[in-house]
């Protein structure tokens, strides 16, 4: 298994991807936003004041639930010192679309962070909408079809920092799983590497590569079991080698579909599935996550 780099201006990019998500899941994506390049350098520098700034102020945003969903929070995610191991440690905050964002949320220590992180969302969510089209192409939907249906979608964006540390570790495994909701786009700021993603034959893990100014684009649960299975839904991880030396930061943005959307098997092919809503899937999947984990602290 190899995860492709794609040009995503290039005339056969919705071939490249129909490959690419119909087999491993993941592709990386140069030529993206190369408009918005110093609006993402900014957005670094400042989450980066966040992150130093001191621990009880920090602690002013800690995150909790979005009102009206199970998936999404809003705030800062502390760093577990105690549950994780060294190589896992990392802390992080999230902020979703202004409707749904409460105020005392932002920090107030830094003016321009609300704005610059409203900016950057508003960007992401654009960029979310030429990929959704590009996947409208690839299965000969009508314009807008995706994009529709997620225009009142719950959508998370996480800015994770990774803090450098003098500690010498062996590799450390960052939680492998899958994304529930439809796509996740992923920033990598410093041409870090660490995300990997296990083939679906053999099991080995797979390095994501590094290209400059790059969008990961991975397909969730509900975008596989939406298309009966066409694009694959792929179990990765972030790791830790050797010792870090300095912060890392990387930025995930998460795409729902709406409340209720009816999850309805698009392609041509006979359903795999009953059709189910959107929101009926969400909370099937967090109930079945709660009660695994429930099971493996008994069993631990």
């Amino acid at each position: 298994m190899s995860i492709p780099i794609i040009d995503f201006r290039s005339k056969d990019c919705v071939e490249q991807m129909h490959r690419a998500y119909t087999t491993c899941g993941f592709a990386v994506f140069a030529n993206v936003y190369n408009e918005w390049l110093s609006e993402f350098e900014d957005w670094k520098h400042l989450a980066g004041e966040f992150f130093q700034l001191p621990l009880d102020t920090k602690k002013k945003y800690a995150y909790s639930g979005v009102k009206g969903s199970a998936t999404c929070r809003a705030g800062w995610g502390e760093m577990g010192h105690i549950q994780s191991r060294p190589g896992d440690l990392k802390e992080s905050y999230n902020w979703v679309d202004p409707a749904r964002m409460q105020e005392q949320y932002w920090p107030t220590e830094i003016p321009e962070f609300k704005s610059l992180a409203q900016k950057i969302f508003s960007i992401s969510q654009q960029l979310s909408y030429q990929f959704f089209d590009k996947f409208e192409s690839m299965f000969k939907l009508k314009k807008g079809y995706f994009v529709n249906k997620h225009k009142n979608g719950c959508v998370n964006m996480r800015m994770i920092h990774y803090p450098a540390s003098d500690e010498q570790t062996e590799d450390q495994n960052g939680g492998e799983h899958t994304d529930y909701g439809s796509i996740t786009l992923l920033w990598r700021f410093d041409d870090v590497g660490g995300l990997q993603v296990e083939d679906r034959e053999t099991g080995e893990w797979i390095e994501a590569p590094i290209e400059e100014y790059s969008i990961v684009l991975n397909v969730a649960d509900m975008f596989q079991r939406w298309s009966n299975d066409t694009l694959k839904s792929t179990n990765h991880r972030v790791i830790k080698s050797s010792k870090q030396t300095k912060s890392r930061y990387s930025m995930p943005y998460f795409v729902d579909p709406g409340e209720d959307v009816l999850l309805k098997n698009f392609t041509d092919e006979p359903d795999k599935y009953t059709p189910i809503s959107s929101t009926d899937y969400l909370q099937h999947r967090i109930m079945m996550n709660y009660s695994r984990r429930k099971w493996e602290q008994q069993i631990n």
